[in-house]
């Protein structure tokens, strides 16, 4: 994390993912609680895809990495490794990561001695999708190897190893990714609180609210405050969303959609009262008129996740245009 003293300095973009509802809300002709009966315009037949992909490219919920060329292996398990492993000396890099990949996710042990072989690999890729296989299947011994790398002079380092461990999403991490957010380097700052938030672990919130107080890799910062869902987190991301940077502001929309808030019982006007004191709504419904694109669909989709109708009209709007 910056100390106290940090500089700001722009934030660093963090990956694109795909939605969760959202789409079906632009597609659905069922009535849904926001719908009050005021017309309001949908995709023309023929647009789902391009309504689909505008939200992968807009919604930073989740990261969506590429579809695994093996994905018909992996769903047979154990039997497709003898087809795999020949794969694991393809001369097309991006196979051999695929390969690695996908007998981690198998957890043969029958391929821990190929996968040990592309640690010293020539691509990158290849030998982080090679480490984290062998750890998923059992062998530990790599594991305080990449923790140790977070220590690493070299800022490529360090980013690589916390996305390593990030995807690995172990919580005994934690301590030692806090550790590496002690830091004035802003690419470094992202890569972590990405782990962080795949982590999900409440013991990294204060350090994380105070990161978005500070702008340090805010963007980055409020879509792992999203993943940890911690309402805890709600003034930081309030705040956040008047910041000068686009991202920062989309982001922290986006996040304040994803708290966890106590479900209200008793019916209809209970959750409406439940709404009417969520301090987020407010706040969201502000930035609805935001110039960018971008914020208005991510404050769109937190508030139609919130169960305010206002957001779901203004979602499909945006959708339709």
């Amino acid at each position: 994390m910056a100390s106290k003293s940090s500089a700001t300095t722009k934030s660093t973009k963090p990956a694109a993912g795909k939605t969760g509802g959202a789409p079906a809300a632009a597609r659905s002709t069922t009535k849904k609680p926001w719908d009050d009966g005021e017309p309001a315009p949908r995709p023309r037949n023929g647009e789902a895809d391009v309504v689909l992909e505008r939200l992968r490219e807009i919604d930073p919920s989740f990261t969506t990495p590429p579809e695994n060329r093996y994905a018909s292996h992996i769903v047979r398990g154990r039997t497709a490794t003898p087809e795999l492993l020949p794969h694991l000396k393809d001369a097309d890099a991006g196979a051999r990561a695929d390969a690695a990949e996908a007998l981690g996710i198998i957890g043969d042990t029958a391929a821990l001695r190929p996968l040990r072989e592309l640690l010293s690999d020539a691509d990158a890729d290849v030998r982080m999708n090679a480490a984290l296989a062998l750890i998923k299947i059992g062998d530990d011994a790599l594991f305080p190897e990449i923790v140790k790398s977070l220590r690493a002079g070299d800022p490529n380092v360090v980013v690589g190893a916390a996305l390593a461990l990030g995807r690995l999403a172990d919580r005994r991490v934690v301590p030692n990714l806090v550790e590496a957010f002690k830091t004035q380097n802003e690419r470094v700052g992202a890569a972590v609180a990405w782990a962080l938030g795949q982590c999900g672990d409440p013991a990294c919130l204060p350090w994380l609210v105070t990161a978005v107080d500070q702008r340090f890799a805010a963007a980055a910062v409020c879509e792992a405050l999203g993943r940890l869902g911690d309402p805890r987190a709600m003034a930081a991301l309030i705040k956040a969303l008047d910041d000068e940077l686009e991202d920062t502001r989309a982001y922290a929309a986006r996040a304040l959609g994803m708290l966890k808030h106590k479900a209200a019982s008793g019916g209809l006007a209970a959750r409406a009262g439940a709404l009417a004191e969520n301090k987020a709504v407010p706040a969201l419904k502000k930035i609805l008129k935001d110039p960018s694109k971008k914020v208005r669909l991510c404050a769109s989709i937190a508030l139609y996740e919130l169960g305010d109708k206002a957001g779901g009209r203004q979602l499909v709007r945006e959708l339709a245009e």
